[in-house]
């Protein structure tokens, strides 16, 4: 009898090692699955006793085809009644890979289940029922080219599902995934040889869990051997009781004589419950032993003097967390270094940085795939020998330049070149905060913004065809070669990415750190925050269009609508002019009160106003006016606290013109905006004297950049 057995990617080669410690022969391996032959027995045995596999199936047919025809003819001329008859429902999946005839798994499932029902049909005049959700049969399709493979599910259920999870907690590693990890760190062998077993990260408790039952010879398939097989035309009751008795007995005299120590632990609070049920259900609880512990500030004693630590620690999944990520796992190595002296370790993580980061040589590393990521387990000794000292993100790396990628290389040369370009300016004017890159490499789609001694990257979000990897990658590049270039920590190297905002997400914090930073430009100070929010609270491409209104200020009565934090406001106020500051925002409305008391300019004569400045330029037609005005809305606003959206295109002719009726004759209203594609509409340049003043406005370091503003001069006539 032919079989094959599927599971993840990576875990082939253990399989058939698995399968032919079984009994298996012929075994041939292929990407995530693996065929092999032999008798009803070795069925049985596989589906109770594998680790590995996902399902199990029996081959009815392996072949080639050509057409669509032939596809279909060799499925129908399958005798599918010696194995169900159509009382029985059944249901059919494909995986469909480089074929011109069948390009999508769903087209290939519906041809053989055509195929199937037609073959009731032509013989019994019967067709059997379609169940998706529960059926009695499953059949399995593999088309790779012209390649066709063909089998019945002996499992019915997932094999990974031993049946002691019902809740996998948070990120949960699948079960078999768990068991292929402990077969890479050879633990059958060092569980026969008295070594213990240590998860600090255990979240629900897979890896502990499946490490006793590997170590008491419990087969996986006890708590959960409710297989598809028992509605099998062909099914041997009899050989199956014997194949499970035997289990049974086995599983009972491990757990008699099982000698080892499993110890588990974890910081969030909420898994430990979780773990424990798990393991009681499992019948292995007396043997286990669960904490809460922080590995940072580990409450136990070293466990043992040998032993196996083994643990999926969490990745970043987010933006802006690798940070946080890489302390954990320093903090990690040096729970091992202090807790698990000459113990054997592994970990299975996403990225090697993180690795790198535990400060212990890895002598072995094997490609898993955990769900759709890509993973890599790292396997070590904990032993002196093995330590080093890893990268230390809160300092300089002077070694930053060695071994970059082709790609960094040439990033590298752009920011250096981008440096020389901006150097005198920079000098000549004072300037320490600035934008030094835009997306100028296609390869590395980021903003660049340097806060004197910080620096802020925007990450335009990649295209759907780069994988995430890749990108991942060359996001790790510009921090390594911003840090280097500009002498400082990756630490001070801030990450946020920037994609198209919708409803809620508009103001939505990229950070929840509430750290702030004082910067000067002209000798004025701002409070910026680069974890906080996209924007830091300063925009740097207004740098000379906040100095043309310092000029124009003196004596003047300024407004500042849409006034984000009250930059603009800071420089007419120091230039002499009294001045009211709106914003809808209340956060922004207290940032600018923030930006005027750094500067020490007294509150009389200045006002700061909350309001949507729609509705406040409604409710103030008939007040004072003004002699300046700085107009710089959003793009687009749909918050909460307004009755309507604002679309700037759209809105424009209603917004400056009640604007207009606040400025005095003979007074200046700058308007500005970022949409790319904004016209204005004739309507105004008709009833105004207006004129495009942006090319005077933007400084050097915005010439080339692809986000800046536009911004019109705005008279009386």
């Amino acid at each position: 009898m032919q079989f094959y057995a599927i599971c993840p990617k990576g875990v082939e080669s253990l399989l058939a090692t698995e399968l032919e410690s079984f009994g298996a022969t012929n075994l041939k391996e292929h990407p995530t699955h693996v065929t092999f032959e032999g008798d009803l027995k070795l069925a049985y045995t596989s589906c109770l006793n594998s680790r590995l596999a996902n399902r199990i199936y029996l081959c009815l047919l392996d072949d080639t085809f050509d057409t669509l025809d032939e596809f279909y003819r060799k499925v129908n001329s399958l005798e599918w009644s010696w194995h169900f008859d159509f009382k029985q429902t059944f249901a059919v999946s494909c995986v469909a890979r480089k074929n011109k005839h069948i390009r999508h798994s769903g087209f290939g499932g519906q041809k053989v289940k055509d195929a199937i029902v037609d073959y009731y049909m032509e013989r019994y005049e019967q067709r059997p029922s379609i169940d998706k959700d529960n059926p009695d049969y499953r059949v399995h399709a593999v088309v790779n080219g012209n390649q066709i493979k063909i089998g019945i599910d002996l499992c019915g259920h997932g094999l990974n599902q031993r049946g002691y999870r019902e809740e996998g907690g948070r990120a949960p590693i699948k079960e078999n995934l768990a068991a292929a990890l402990l077969m890479r760190a050879d633990w059958p062998r060092l569980a026969a040889e008295g070594y213990d077993f240590h998860d600090p990260m255990c979240g629900s408790g897979t890896l502990l869990i499946e490490a006793a039952m590997m170590a008491a010879d419990v087969a996986p398939g006890l708590l959960n051997h409710d297989y598809a097989f028992h509605q099998w035309k062909q099914h041997d009751e009899e050989l199956w009781q014997e194949v499970l008795t035997t289990a049974k007995d086995k599983a009972e005299q491990g757990k008699q004589t099982l000698s080892n120590h499993f110890y588990g632990s974890d910081s969030f609070r909420k898994s430990l419950p979780l773990a424990k049920d798990n393991a009681e259900k499992s019948g292995l609880l007396e043997f286990i032993q669960i904490d809460e512990q922080d590995i940072r500030h580990p409450k136990q004693a070293p466990v043992s003097d040998k032993g196996l630590l083994l643990s999926n620690p969490p990745y970043a999944e987010r933006l802006g967390e690798e940070e946080q990520v890489t302390q954990l796992y320093r903090d990690f190595g040096d729970y091992m270094k202090a807790r698990c002296q000459n113990w054997q370790a592994g970990f299975i993580t996403t990225d090697e940085q993180f690795a790198k980061a535990v400060g212990i040589r890895s002598h072995k590393q094997y490609k898993f795939k955990n769900g759709a990521l890509d993973c890599k387990l790292y396997l070590f000794e904990v032993a002196p020998e093995n330590y080093y000292k890893p990268f230390d993100p809160t300092r300089w790396n002077p070694d930053w330049d060695k071994n970059l990628p082709e790609g960094a290389v040439m990033l590298k040369n752009r920011l250096k070149k981008n440096t020389q370009r901006l150097k005198s300016y920079l000098k000549q004017n004072e300037v320490t905060c600035y934008r030094l890159y835009d997306a100028d490499l296609p390869e590395y789609a980021a903003v660049i913004d340097v806060y004197e001694d910080e620096a802020h990257i925007q990450e335009y979000l990649p295209p759907k065809d780069i994988p995430e990897k890749v990108s991942r990658k060359r996001l790790q590049d510009i921090v390594r070669v911003t840090a280097g270039l500009l002498e400082i920590p990756e630490v001070n190297v801030h990450l946020k990415q920037r994609q198209r905002q919708k409803g809620k997400q508009q103001y939505t914090k990229q950070s929840s750190d509430e750290d702030f930073k004082v910067v000067q430009e002209n000798g004025f100070k701002f409070q910026v925050n680069l974890k906080q929010y996209l924007d830091t609270g300063l925009f740097l491409d207004h740098r000379k269009t906040r100095k043309q209104i310092h000029g124009e200020a003196n004596g003047a009565k300024f407004l500042n609508l849409f006034a984000y934090t009250g930059s603009v406001s800071v420089y007419a106020a120091m230039g002499g002019a009294s001045t009211t500051t709106v914003d809808m925002s209340k956060t922004y409305v207290n940032w600018a009160r923030k930006n005027f008391s750094l500067n020490s300019i007294s509150p009389y004569g200045h006002s700061f106003v909350q309001s949507d400045c729609m509705q406040w330029l409604e409710e103030n037609q008939d007040q004072s006016q003004y002699d300046l005005i700085f107009l710089d809305p959003p793009t687009f606003s749909n918050s909460k606290r307004m009755d309507t959206t604002f679309d700037v295109q759209r809105d424009q002719e209603k917004l400056i013109t009640m604007t207009m009726s606040l400025l005095k004759q003979g007074g200046k209203l700058y308007f500005s905006n970022n949409f790319k594609k904004f016209a204005l509409e004739k309507s105004l340049t008709e009833a105004f004297d207006i004129h495009e003043i942006t090319g005077k406005t933007l400084p050097p370091d915005f010439k080339n950049s692809r986000n800046h503003h536009r911004c019109w001069l705005i008279q009386h006539k």
